[in-house]
């Protein structure tokens, strides 16, 4: 596979050094987090006696401890393999060395890049790789590369320029055959899993980043598909990158392949080194390799606690082992760790053994040489050391002079109303299959028709009696408009969560200018059906016959369906879970459904208040204005007859009667006020989610 991407220069290469790192996670589940709750809540201790604050705190939950002073480099061109088995702390070291830590990980240490702590300007260098393939189901290869060229790519580069970058990598990846292909998901076929991969590779490597970090790139893809995926890498890493990689159970052909490898056990540090020479290493300490195994097989077992030997079982072997990679490391404290050329002396051997084997506990005390002993340290790797120091202060010096720290880039990629036009645009492709899909359409559509024919030509007498009818269809009409806006848009931002922090972590956009652009969208793509479903429902059911009634229940509706949208994506976006937001949306819509108006005229003072926060009460009226206002109606005693104008037994109902004999809360004859209320609903709901989205997808 050919690389069309061009080297990154020596004045944007990065060295990634972590030296330390420590991570601590709140323990809620442990048995005194949980004894420690349980008193807090009741005030009282299991005999029944009063506790203080003292006692609680005594019970409080504790901070577990997932990384142990874990070190390690990645230089330019370089690629760094992190390997453990599941739960030994791989993805959340990556996320920490990518700026990425989550906010319930309390660290101890950080990474730096060239010698200094990871700026917002150099994590604009940095790209990120996530182990699940995020990318919107609805857009083509060719259209998930072009949005993000167009956002992440600098303002000073042309629309040219950045379209002729997709086509490089799209041609570096080999994606030309699926380039028109819809990525797909669950219930749309689309690229295959190696493809999603490498156009999740391809995001990255649009902005031509100085470091990639990718979460577990291999998983779910045949071998020769991953090996594809892993020369593609080291290609990159020649290119003057350096590539940090969680890999998990990788072939030997794969393996070779790996520059250096970091060996992680239950967030302990066992190996760091050459990758060639890890069973090297372990043959040194007592673990000889089996023939004819795998290296990464080999490895993963002593990582897990299932590998023996003659004088430990397997608890003790995993603490031999990990004790020996952390006295190493400083015995021996240059970046490079245990590679070609190094050796262990019997000196330092023994006091390695000695260490390890006196140890009993992994969340004790770090590894030390036992009854006062030093462990000695070699002077060639402290040379080293001193060598690698200045070849890192030379880089750092030759970064600054070429402006890469010290120069001020452009921040984002586009301007305000770039991004604003260019998430608009992705907005309407990314929805084209869900808001215009034949299931929404047959089911408006159905729905549109059984409520004209069972309301037919209702509105058409200018009875009392028809027009209580009437009320039914305009109620019906409005529910039915406003659930479904509700229930549909409460899913949107829980699913679009992840892919907001994604996006804002990379610097892709401003937050406001998504928002507005997704409100924008939501105007040609939500309101399309409901107007086609209003125009068959108002004519099939007899409103009346008149343009400006149609044109003010048409834009009523609408705006009705705009503020129940919002209160749907005002929910989503609070709470964030779905089973919870459906039902807090349930509760909220039934209660609005059962104070507006039609069900109740008459509610009880003390909660009368109620209807007033329902945007179906204002609604409701709105439409009743739009249908009645400066109509004469006829109250012929409960019947419906024929021309009741002409007939004796009708009397006309006069101007502002119509409120008492169809038992409404509003007079008809009232300017339409209740447009402005449901205005300042959709101001206030559309602000609420603003900040609510601020919140949940804070960069962390």
């Amino acid at each position: 596979m050919h690389f069309l991407l061009e080297r990154v220069g020596r004045d944007k290469q990065l060295a990634v050094e972590f030296n330390s790192i420590s991570a601590f996670v709140l323990n809620l589940f442990g048995p005194d987090a949980e004894q420690g709750l349980w008193q807090r809540l009741r005030g009282r201790s299991a005999d029944g006696t009063a506790i203080g604050k003292a006692d609680a705190a005594a019970h409080a939950p504790k901070l577990k401890q997932i990384l142990f002073s874990v070190m390690g480099a990645c230089q330019p061109g370089e690629v760094l393999a992190l390997m453990g088995p599941s739960g030994s702390g791989k993805t959340t070291l990556l996320s920490v060395l990518g700026g990425r830590k989550p906010r319930a990980v309390k660290l101890e240490g950080a990474p730096t890049f060239n010698g200094k702590p990871l700026s917002k300007r150099a994590k604009r260098q940095v790209g990120f790789v996530l182990q699940d393939d995020l990318l919107y189901e609805s857009l083509t290869v060719y259209e998930t590369l072009y949005f993000a060229a167009m956002l992440r790519l600098p303002s000073g580069m042309t629309r040219a320029q950045k379209a002729a970058r997709v086509a490089d990598v799209i041609q570096s990846l080999g994606l030309g055959r699926c380039k028109d292909t819809i990525i797909g998901g669950f219930e749309r076929r689309g690229v295959s899993g190696g493809e999603r991969k490498r156009v999740s590779v391809g995001h990255e490597l649009l902005i031509n980043p100085s470091v990639i970090l990718l979460d577990e790139p291999t998983s779910g893809l045949d071998s020769t598909t991953a090996m594809n995926l892993v020369a593609s890498l080291c290609q990159l890493a020649e290119g003057g990158r350096s590539v940090i990689t969680t890999i998990h159970q990788p072939s030997s052909r794969l393996y070779q392949r790996l520059d250096k490898l970091l060996l992680l056990s239950e967030g302990h540090t066992m190996y760091y080194g050459a990758a060639t020479m890890a069973a090297d290493w372990f043959h040194a300490l007592g673990f000889t390799m089996p023939y004819g195994v795998n290296v990464a097989d080999f490895i993963l077992d002593l990582a897990s606690g299932a590998v023996t030997s003659a004088k430990l079982d397997e608890a003790s072997a995993r603490a031999h082992l990990i004790c020996c990679a952390e006295l190493y490391a400083q015995v021996r404290p240059a970046d490079d760790g245990y590679r070609e050329g190094s050796r262990l002396d019997a000196d330092i051997f023994g006091s390695l053994w000695t260490a390890a084997h006196s140890r009993k506990n992994l969340a004790a005390s770090p590894c030390a040489p036992q009854n006062g002993a030093k462990v000695p340290v070699d002077p060639e790797a402290a040379a080293s050391d001193a060598v690698r120091r200045a070849r890192a202060q030379r880089l750092t010096a030759s970064v600054s002079v070429t402006g890469y720290v010290s120069g001020p880039p452009a921040r984002w990629g586009a301007s305000y109303a770039q991004q604003f036009a260019i998430l608009f645009t992705r907005s309407i492709k990314v929805r084209r299959f869900e808001a215009l899909s034949y299931q929404e359409v047959l089911q408006l559509g159905i729905v549109a028709i059984l409520g004209g024919l069972l309301w037919w030509q209702q509105g058409l007498s200018d009875t009392v009696f028809s027009a209580n009818s009437t009320n039914g269809l305009i109620f019906f009409n409005l529910l039915f408009m406003a659930f479904r806006a509700i229930f549909v848009a409460l899913f949107t931002f829980p699913n679009e969560q992840k892919m907001m922090i994604k996006e804002r972590a990379s610097g892709m956009y401003r937050l406001s200018a998504f928002y507005f652009a997704r409100t924008a969208s939501d105007l040609p793509m939500e309101l399309s059906l409901p107007a086609g479903y209003i125009l068959i429902t108002y004519f099939m059911g007899g409103l009346r016959r008149d343009a400006g009634a149609f044109f003010a229940n048409l834009l009523g509706t609408m705006l009705v369906t705009l503020v129940a949208q919002s209160l749907g994506l005002l929910i989503g976006a609070t709470v964030m879970d779905a089973k919870l937001a459906q039902t807090v949306a349930a509760v909220l819509a039934l209660t609005m459904m059962l104070v507006g108006g039609f069900y109740l005229a008459n509610i009880p003072a003390w909660i009368a208040w109620l209807k007033y926060l329902s945007f179906v009460y204002f609604g409701y009226n709105l439409l009743l204005k739009a249908e009645y206002h400066g109509r004469t109606l006829f109250d012929c005693s409960g019947q419906n007859p024929p021309h009741a104008w002409a007939q004796p037994s009708c009397s006309a109902v006069p101007p502002g009667g119509l409120q008492e004999k169809l038992h409404l809360q509003v007079n008809t004859e009232e300017w339409p006020w209740e447009a402005l209320a449901l205005l300042g609903f959709l101001a206030l709901f559309r602000i609420c989610i603003y900040f609510a989205l601020r919140r949940n997808t804070v960069l962390r």
